[in-house]
């Protein structure tokens, strides 16, 4: 269950995993993740385990890749849509709205409202 992985600590290679499937760099990852970029070198190095909080945002960026990818269609769109700055969003991408829960919340919202064609 992901609950408990997550309590538990992820894997640290989850952050490689979400690396290749963001496509984007480890500084731009480390940015999402709201993580320093030399402590998030180190985790990709290492073969601990992700501290609760870590793990948590790990887990949530990789939902919305998960969400966003089967909304738009594909890998790429996912990509370019979380990259993009909708105006729903305040000219904020989605990636940088979802630095809190409550903001990845609102994230997941469009994408339900995109998904049924509600655009207002």
């Amino acid at each position: 269950m992901l609950a408990t992985e997550v309590h538990r600590g992820l894997p640290a290679r989850a952050l490689s995993d979400l690396l290749v499937k963001l496509d984007m760099s480890q500084a731009a990852l480390a940015t999402a993740l709201g993580i320093p970029e030399r402590t998030l070198h180190r985790r990709m190095k290492s073969v601990a385990r992700l501290t609760l909080s870590e793990s948590e945002r790990v887990a949530r960026l990789t939902r919305l890749f998960y969400l966003a990818e089967h909304t738009l269609g594909s890998e790429p769109r996912a990509r370019a849509w979380l990259e993009s700055k909708p105006k729903a969003l305040g000219g904020r991408t989605p990636l940088e709205f979802a630095a809190t829960e409550p903001g990845a919340r609102v994230v997941e919202q469009l994408l339900g409202r995109l998904e049924h064609g509600v655009f207002s």
